[in-house]
Formats: C-alpha cells, sequence, structure tokens
C-alpha cells in the first residue's frame, strides 16, 4: 500500500496554514520516527520570519496592491545559516519532492539566497535573490529505512516555505490536487485576484496553410519573419513562409539577429533547436534561445488587462511545446573580428521525436568597419546593484550584487549601451555647514563605469529632498505634488550642496557630473517656482543642470535660462528647434523612450529599432537615455502582481541577464545609426578629397541617405503605428551599406 503524501509547511507557531498540511515551526524539533521537524543532532540554526501583516498591510487604505499576493504557504518561512537536517517519518520507497522556497519579506531586498538541498545522493542548489521571489525545486530520492532527511547547506543562507513528498502512485493526484493550485497561487495569482484580470485578444489569426504529408508525420510547420515583427501564440505563417532561408549581413565583429518559429500541429515534447558553424564562424558563436510567453500588462500601470505576449529570451536546452502555439527561437550571431569577407553558409536545425527540419542560414560577411560618432550617446536609467551590495547582510550576497553589477554593464557595452544614471546618497548640511555623502559606493560605481569604457557626462542625482526637509520639515512628494515654497535658505544651501559636490568630482578627476536634483516635476505652478529656486542654486554652483521635462509645455518657461540639458520621453520639440537652441545657447537634448521600455508589455520593437537607428538620425537629439535596464516591484516572473509591472531585461538565478527581444532591437538601431554614421563620414572623407570617382561616389550616397531621410515618417514617440514594414529595416540598412562600399572602393580601400 502506497504512503500517503507527505505535506509540511514552515512558518512561526501562530502561522495559518494551506488544507491539508502540517506545521513545522523552528521549534519543531523531532528525531523523526513518527513525526516531522528539525533534527536535535544537526544543531538547529533557524529563524522564523512572519511575514502576513507586513505584507498585507501595505494594501490597507491605499489604491495600490500589495507588491505581491501572498497565500498561506509564502507569507512566512523559515530562515537559516547554519547546515540543517529536516527529518520527516516516510516508510522505505521512492519518493518525489517538492520544495517552495523564497520571501515575501522586504526587508529580505538585499539578501541572496545560495544553498544545496539534498536528499540521500540527489542535490541541487538554490539561488534567489531578495524578496518577492520564490523557486520550485524538484529532487527524487529513495528511502531504505526512514526517516527521509533532507539536510539544507547554505552557502549565505537557506530559505523553505513547504515541502510535499509522495510516491509514483501518488504522482498524478498530487500534481493535480496541491501542486497546480498551489503554483498558480504562488506564481500567478490568487483565484479571487486573477477573476479581475480580463484577457485582451490577440491580432486575428490568418487562416493556416494546407499542412503537407511530410509536415504533418513531423508534427510541425517551419517559418520565418523579420525579427521586428512580433509573433504572438497564435500567428500563423502563409504559405510563402514555408521554406525559409535566414539571410544575413554584417561586418566583422559585430552581433546581428535572426529567428526562425516552429508551429506545433499537436504537442510535442524534447524539441531541439540548434544551429551549424556558418564558414569560419564556429556554431559557438550563435546563440539560439527561446521567446517565452508571458502574460504581460498593456501598460506597466494598468490593473485587470493582459495580453499574451513574447518576452524574455530564454537560455533551454530542449523545450515542450503545446500544440496551435507558436515557439519562436531567436538566434543571436556574433561574428568575430578579423573574419574574413565572403559569402557563407549554415544551417538551423528544428528536431523531435517526429522528425526535423533544416533551415538554410546564409551570411555575408562586409568588409567594413563601423564607426562610433563621438556626438551621441547612449544611456539608460539603472537600479544599481551595488546598492544592494552596500547593504547587503554576508559577503556571498555582495559578492553576487557586485558579480551581477558587472555582467550587466558588460551587457550594455555589448547592446551599445556606455552610460548610466548614478545617484549620490547624502544628507543636509549639519550645524557647521558640512555635507555628508557616500563618496564610497559613488566611487564603486564609477570604477566599475571605467572598466567597462563608459562615457561622460554622469547624470547625477542628489539629495534634494534631504534639503528641502531641512528647511520645511516637510517632503514634496512624487513630481513635486506635495511641494510648498521653501525659505531663501534652502536655495543657498544647493548651491553649497553642489559646489561641495563638484570640489570632489575635480579632485578625484571623475566625468563631468550634470546634477539631476528632481525627477520629472510638474507643470503646477508651486513645483514651477519651486524647480525656479533649485536651478538657480545648481547654476550658481557653476555646474550644468539636467531636467527630467518636455521643454514644449510653456509653463516650464521661467526655467529655460537655468536649464542646460532637457531630457524629455518625445523626441519634442523637433529636430530644427532643438539643433536651433544648441547653436544659440549650447542646451543639449536627450531623450527617455519610455513608451520603448517600461511603459508597454515589450512588443513594440520596431518602433525601438526605429527609436534608436534612424529615428535618433532624424531627430537632432544628442542622446537616448530610456527607463530602464530592469526593474522589479514583486515577483520579476508575474508581470501582473505588484502597483506595477516588472520589465525590460531579467536574470537568471545567479544574476547573468536575460534579454527581452526589445532590448536586442535597441542594439539592431545602434547598428543601424553606425551605418549611418561611417556612410556620413566617409561621404565627407570623399569629398575632402576632391578625386572624381570619390565624389561621384559622395553624390550617389549622399542621394540614397536623403532617399531613406524622406522615407522616415518622422514622430515623436516610435511604437506601433505608422512605422516601416518590418522587413524593411534591414533593407534600408542594406542600401546604406552598398553605399559604404561603393565609396571605400571609390577612396581606394579594398
Amino acid at each position: 500500500m502506497a504512503a500517503a503524501p507527505l505535506l509540511y509547511e514552515c512558518g512561526p507557531a501562530n502561522s495559518s496554514l494551506w488544507p491539508g498540511f502540517t506545521l513545522i515551526s523552528p521549534s519543531t524539533i523531532t528525531e523523526g520516527k513518527t513525526t516531522a521537524g528539525w533534527s536535535s543532532s544537526a544543531g538547529l540554526s533557524a529563524k522564523t520570519q512572519a511575514y502576513r501583516e507586513l505584507v498585507e498591510n501595505r494594501s490597507r487604505g491605499t489604491r495600490e496592491p500589495p507588491p505581491i499576493w501572498t497565500n498561506a504557504l509564502i507569507e512566512d518561512a523559515i530562515i537559516g545559516w547554519a547546515e540543517t537536517r529536516l527529518v520527516l517519518p516516510a516508510p522505505p520507497g521512492d519518493y518525489e519532492l517538492y520544495l517552495l522556497c523564497g520571501t515575501s519579506d522586504p526587508a529580505q531586498r538585499s539578501q541572496y539566497f545560495d544553498f544545496s538541498v539534498s536528499a540521500g545522493t540527489a542535490s541541487t542548489r538554490v539561488q534567489i535573490e531578495g524578496a518577492h521571489r520564490f523557486r520550485a525545486v524538484r529532487l527524487r530520492t529513495r528511502v531504505d529505512q526512514g526517516p527521509l532527511t533532507l539536510t539544507f547547506t547554505p552557502r549565505s543562507k537557506w530559505v523553505l516555505n513547504a515541502v510535499v513528498a509522495w510516491t509514483a502512485a501518488d504522482a498524478d493526484r498530487v500534481q493535480r490536487e496541491v501542486i497546480s493550485p498551489v503554483e498558480e497561487a504562488t506564481f500567478r495569482l490568487p483565484p479571487a485576484e486573477w477573476a479581475k484580470w480580463q484577457r485582451e485578444p490577440e491580432p486575428a489569426p490568418a487562416p493556416l496553410p494546407p499542412v503537407s504529408s511530410g509536415d504533418s508525420a513531423r508534427g510541425f510547420l517551419v517559418y520565418a519573419r523579420p525579427t521586428m515583427e512580433v509573433i504572438f501564440p497564435h500567428t500563423r505563417p502563409t504559405a510563402a513562409d514555408l521554406a525559409p532561408e535566414i539571410r544575413l549581413f554584417s561586418p566583422p565583429g559585430e552581433t546581428i539577429a535572426a529567428n526562425v518559429v516552429l508551429f506545433p500541429l499537436r504537442d510535442l515534447r524534447g524539441v531541439r533547436v540548434t544551429a551549424s558553424a556558418v564558414g569560419p564562424i564556429p556554431a559557438e558563436a550563435i546563440e539560439v534561445r527561446h521567446a517565452k510567453f508571458t502574460r504581460a500588462r498593456p501598460n506597466y500601470t494598468v490593473q485587470h488587462r493582459y495580453r499574451v505576449v513574447p518576452d524574455a529570451l530564454e537560455r533551454f536546452g530542449t523545450v515542450d511545446l503545446p500544440a496551435q502555439e507558436n515557439a519562436r527561437f531567436w538566434l543571436t550571431v556574433r561574428i568575430p573580428p578579423g573574419t574574413p569577407a565572403g559569402d557563407f553558409r549554415g544551417t538551423v536545425t528544428l528536431a523531435c521525436d517526429g522528425g526535423r527540419a533544416v533551415v538554410p542560414l546564409r551570411l555575408r560577411v562586409l568588409p567594413i568597419q563601423l564607426r562610433e560618432d563621438p556626438g551621441k550617446l547612449f544611456g539608460i536609467y539603472y537600479r544599481h546593484p551595488l546598492d544592494l551590495a552596500a547593504s547587503a547582510p554576508d559577503e556571498v550576497s555582495r559578492a553576487y550584487f557586485r558579480r551581477k553589477a558587472d555582467l550587466e554593464h558588460a551587457d550594455m557595452v555589448a547592446h551599445g549601451t556606455r552610460n548610466v544614471v548614478l545617484s549620490l546618497g547624502g544628507r543636509a548640511a549639519d550645524a557647521q555647514g558640512n555635507f555628508s555623502f557616500n563618496w564610497d559606493l559613488l566611487a564603486e560605481k564609477l570604477a566599475l563605469w571605467a572598466k567597462h569604457g563608459f562615457t561622460g557626462p554622469v547624470v547625477l542625482g542628489i539629495p534634494t529632498e534631504s534639503v528641502y526637509e531641512k528647511h520645511t520639515r516637510h517632503r514634496y512628494g512624487s513630481h513635486l505634488r506635495e511641494v510648498r515654497d521653501p525659505p531663501a535658505e534652502f536655495e543657498a544651501e544647493i548651491t553649497a550642496m553642489v559646489r561641495s559636490i563638484e570640489a570632489e568630482r575635480r579632485r578625484r578627476g571623475w566625468p563631468e557630473f550634470l546634477i539631476y536634483p528632481v525627477d520629472e516635476p510638474s507643470t503646477a505652478p508651486a513645483a514651477v517656482k519651486f524647480m525656479l529656486k533649485v536651478l538657480r542654486g545648481v547654476k550658481a554652483a557653476g555646474v550644468r543642470s539636467y531636467v527630467t521635462a518636455d521643454p514644449t509645455h510653456e509653463q516650464f518657461d521661467p526655467l529655460r535660462p537655468y536649464v542646460d540639458v532637457w531630457c524629455t520621453q518625445p523626441f519634442a520639440p523637433d529636430r530644427e528647434t532643438v539643433l536651433a537652441d544648441s547653436r544659440a545657447r549650447g542646451v543639449e537634448y536627450w531623450c527617455y523612450p519610455n513608451h520603448i521600455n517600461g511603459e508597454n508589455d515589450h512588443t513594440p520593437v520596431g518602433g525601438a529599432r526605429m527609436t534608436y537607428g534612424f529615428g535618433f538620425w532624424r531627430s537632432g537629439f544628442r542622446t537616448l537615455i530610456p527607463w530602464i535596464y530592469q526593474y522589479n516591484v514583486g515577483d520579476p516572473a508575474n508581470y501582473l502582481d505588484g502597483y506595477t509591472s516588472d520589465f525590460f531585461n531579467r536574470s537568471e538565478p545567479d544574476g547573468t541577464p536575460v534579454p527581452v527581444a526589445m532590448w536586442e532591437a535597441y542594439r539592431e538601431g545602434w547598428t543601424d545609426y553606425r551605418y549611418l554614421y561611417t556612410a556620413e563620414q566617409l561621404i565627407a572623407e570623399a569629398r575632402r578629397r576632391g578625386t572624381p570617382a570619390g565624389l561621384a561616389a559622395a553624390s550617389q550616397a549622399e542621394t540614397e541617405l536623403r532617399f531613406i531621410w524622406d522615407a522616415i515618417r518622422v514622430q515623436p514617440k516610435y511604437k506601433h503605428d505608422d512605422l516601416w514594414a518590418p522587413a524593411d529595416y534591414d533593407v534600408y540598412r542594406w542600401i546604406v551599406a552598398q553605399e559604404i562600399l561603393r565609396l571605400q572602393e571609390a577612396l581606394g580601400r579594398p
């Protein structure tokens, strides 16, 4: 007779229980003969954290939900910092184990849980960053003579919410009646909350084309679409799509994206996708990832409406696919520096038990070296992992956040981004007029900046509100909603603070700081009056100012003499106004295009590429600096919890970046811009030399660039509408590449 499933929950003595579960608290000690608990011989080192009231109180009396919705299992946990054994009374047999691990306590946000859990000869490593994240861990073990013992071995700390153990005879029932309801409530939303959400429909799919007997026997269709086209779960291929060939072109030393789409005709298990070598480019230089479909809000602040959209590009070995739902496989092709020019061929193979499909891959390597425009800057807002490293409670956690920051900086460089917004922690002046700043933390951030070759100036947030609060005994709130008029001493102290910061910057030889005193001030009269005092104080210190506001709003006119950098969400004002103001007063215009970052569901990939490439070229703006590289509110695997969505790049458990398709579109746009800039530089060089061949090539190239210039439908925000067709981006890039090749030939370069 099979043993009954073992269901245990970990938490404090007063913990509420999931139906059918038995409580294990830190004081539950046992020898494991008849009851479950911690082994008294192990030397118990467990700590109870009761989170329920903390999390639920967050939503009481407000219109915002909590960061995550908790349930009886995840509202509390047991955390340990020494090796500890949990023993469960289990008769002999083969067991499957399910462990739920994580914490809902926001106080744990700088803790990195890194531990191993073992049962018999089975062992796995568990890594969880901070709060609001949960991992489901599965193990298989055999019990020859009870009890069943789980050993937790921490590198930093371990965390446990629940344990379920069962034998094979109960597998289907336990999955259906226990695991599935737990995971729905933990990794998605509780039933009562989920009932409020409505799914928005996908674009209507086209009819499926006739399926050949070979495709039917194999079990899937294969097609390809431009990377700038969104593939939804139920997008359908056309008949013309069904014999795809991937064609790419690129200079050496560059990265280029491609994709193939598998449409399963039936449920498929163990699907594999591999790329061969392409001429001199080894197979290892071609990374294949799976585009995961995710429930996402149409806008990051929307409540109770969602879509199912492609999102993170995840690593995989094999993947199981449901029938009638697309699976897009994203290829990132890295052409090594020094690769000779030429036309090379390879393949992409998609295989499962039913058969395989082979897609030809053709790559033309161009004898071009793309140039960087020193007059343009690609940056991004950033929640810096080093801030968490500074408050982390142990060295393992500190090392994790430092490693994560390093990996993310390298990832930014690989995508053309070489600037992040930083902040300086500190307080208002004391009675003697001395300021207190966290220079050591800023120095660590700028050391990482230098290591990865980032480019200044540094947009630096300063503790303006600390000075305001000192003089008013009040906080001014988001977007200055609660601001009051501070006394004259406030403005004087802002000047003194900025002078102190600038003196330290000069002493340390750091890049220029752009002083960023307040984020997104509103157009309300009180906010504008306050900003006038703040910016006057900054300018009196002889330092350039940075303001996130749209200068086309006439309410901001009083600020114009004191603003050195306007950072606006859209490309506004227009190109002619931007260039005229820049020439006349040296004012810079930067853009933070959140419509292709946080404020969407990650589908405007075409708008992202246009913004970063051809649209940026056309805009007259100096810098792109969207919000944000990564942002997490609740569980980063669940975009429907929390008061706003989590978004943009994700992370693997060890901190390695996981890109989204729109981040890859940034790189494609950055590459488009460099093609354009390289062509413009070669045109100028050909005109300076003045040879007949060079002048003829320059004239032809100028004609082609003007054709592209006129083809851009200029918009303040490039998102979904009125863009080029997805395939056109590469067509226009190829036109520019041809002109570069002709100019190089006219200049006598092979």
